[in-house]
This record gives structure tokens, sequence and C-alpha cells, in this order.
């Protein structure tokens, strides 16, 4: 029979759910992934997390003409789910880019200014953003975040040792994924590159680039995000 204990901690790991930014876009089942998505989901919960993320720091609509130009030839390959991605610049110093769900790609104001990044670099960089996006990495770290957050949560109070089992945890949730997701993004940018006929090399300039630099402060965030640079260097340098 159930006590009370238990009863209030399943309560409890249910109001993290209920009350996760997910739950309220797309509902309880969809945020556990115990129900499909749909692109329009996506686009949805992605705009609301750029909303939040620009209460907290200046977020605005990327300007470069390059963009544009590289967004359209990969639109024109017919290769993408998600017709119209968005980019948009974050102001932050750090050499960074990152996807969000439903074809949300934010470029860091560091990264943009890079003065030696051609065109070419930039579409590796934007076709592996928007490889985790195609291929189902950001609705997949969604449900896992959400998943993560309530067993957290649930290890937290049974243990009694808040932080300490839920941060494993969470460790060995990001660890799960991390090296497949990057090597599979990397895949689909070579396919999307060669269909839009840029050369793949631009992103493998450009690992080459963070790789011999990763020792100062402001590359570190896109190495820690996209672990197992020297690997996915050679990787691609075998596909070229």
């Amino acid at each position: 029979m159930i006590g009370f204990r238990e009863v209030l901690l399943i309560l409890v790991v249910l109001l993290v759910v209920l009350y996760s930014r997910a739950f309220r876009v797309v509902g309880i089942k969809k945020s556990l992934g115990l129900e499909p998505t749909t692109p329009k989901d996506e686009i949805r919960v992605g705009a609301s997390w750029l909303s939040d993320m620009a209460k907290q720091q200046p977020i605005e609509p990327e300007v470069d003409a390059r963009v544009d130009s590289i967004l359209s030839k990969f639109k024109a390959t017919k290769h993408l789910t998600f017709k119209e991605y968005k980019v948009f610049r974050l102001d932050s110093l750090e050499i960074n880019a990152m996807a969000l769900p439903g074809a949300h790609i934010l470029l860091t104001k560091g990264l943009m200014n890079l003065q030696t990044a051609s065109e070419e670099q930039l579409a590796g960089i934007l076709a592996h953003e928007i490889g985790h996006v195609e291929l189902g990495h950001c609705r997949k770290a969604l449900i896992r975040k959400n998943r993560t957050k309530a067993l957290q949560l649930f290890l937290s109070l049974a243990n009694r040792s808040p932080g300490t089992t839920a941060l494993i945890v969470e460790h060995l949730a990001k660890l799960g994924i991390s090296r497949e997701a990057e090597l599979e993004a990397d895949d689909f940018a070579v396919e999307l590159l060669l269909k839009a006929h840029y050369s793949p090399s631009g992103l493998m300039q450009f690992l080459e680039r963070a790789k011999q630099m990763e020792r100062i402060p402001e590359w570190l965030t896109f190495l820690s995000t996209h672990p197992g640079t020297e690997e996915r260097i050679e990787r691609l340098g075998r596909k070229l």
C-alpha cells in the first residue's frame, strides 16, 4: 500500500512537470515524450524559450547578409523539415552557436565578430546547428530535461541529500547523447552543405581553429557544448 511519503513524492514530481514551460506550451504527454510532438509544437516551445532568454540578455534578429544567403541556399535543397529557420544574435562575447527547438538558431556576438570567419565556415556552423533541430536532438533534449528535473527532485527528497545525487543524474543524462548527437549533426551538416554547394571544409576549418585556441576563455563554451573536437575533425577529414 502506498504511504503518505510516497504520495507526497509523486505529487511533488507531478508539480515539477506540470509547471515546466514545456508542459504549459505543449501539454504533459508531449513534454514527457509520451505523445509525439509536431513541428508546430516545437516552434511554440522554441519561441517561448527565446522569449525567456531575451528577458535575461539582449537578443536581436541576425541581420548579417551572409546568414540570409546561406539559409536561402539551404532551403532550396528541399532537405529540411522546418522550412523557415530564424537566426538571432545573442549579446555575448563567447564564441558559440546553439540550436533551440522549432528552428531557432542563436549565434553569439563573439562568433559573428570574428574577422577571419568565412561564409563557408559560417555555413558549416549553421548546418551543424540545423542538424540538431532536424535530427530531433532539440526535441529529445527537451524531453530529457523534463524527465531529469523530475528525477532529480525525487532522488533528492528520497535520499534527503539535495543536490548530490541529482547532479550525477543530470551529468549522466547529458553524457548519454552528447557524443552521438554531435557526430550525427556533423554528418547531417556535410550532406546539407554539399546539397547547397558549399564545401564541408568550412566546418572543419572552424573546428581546427577552435581546437588551436581552446585555452582562450571565450572559446570554452563552444568547445564544452561541442565535445570531442579532435574526433570530429578527423571524421570530417575522412569525408572530404
